[in-house]
């Protein structure tokens, strides 16, 4: 009795995957040319300068704070910003 329920489930879930993929397809599509299209693909916020360069996100202020100063004493960057806010992740940039 089982059997023919998790079938079921089954086909159910893998239906609503595929109307998923298809309902994404069109959004997914390349834009007109000519247009132009901002998105956020990440990082969210914008560099803080010519020669920034991305790292990652972090969820609290402190992480974010804490892999820049341990990039500074191993010497794998000079300069870092963390850019976030109470709302958002914390974005760490490096020089």
């Amino acid at each position: 009795m089982r059997i023919p329920k998790i079938t079921a489930a089954a086909a159910v879930a893998g239906a609503l995957v595929t109307a998923g993929v298809v309902v994404a397809s069109p959004a997914s599509a390349a834009p007109a040319q000519g247009t132009l299209t901002l998105r956020c693909n990440h990082p969210c916020s914008d560099p803080p300068g010519p020669g920034w360069r991305y790292i990652d996100n972090y969820y609290w202020a402190s992480s974010c704070i804490e892999v820049g100063n341990r990039g500074i004493n191993n010497r794998s960057w000079s300069k870092y910003q963390c850019y976030g806010s109470t709302w958002t992740n914390y974005d760490l940039w490096v020089i």
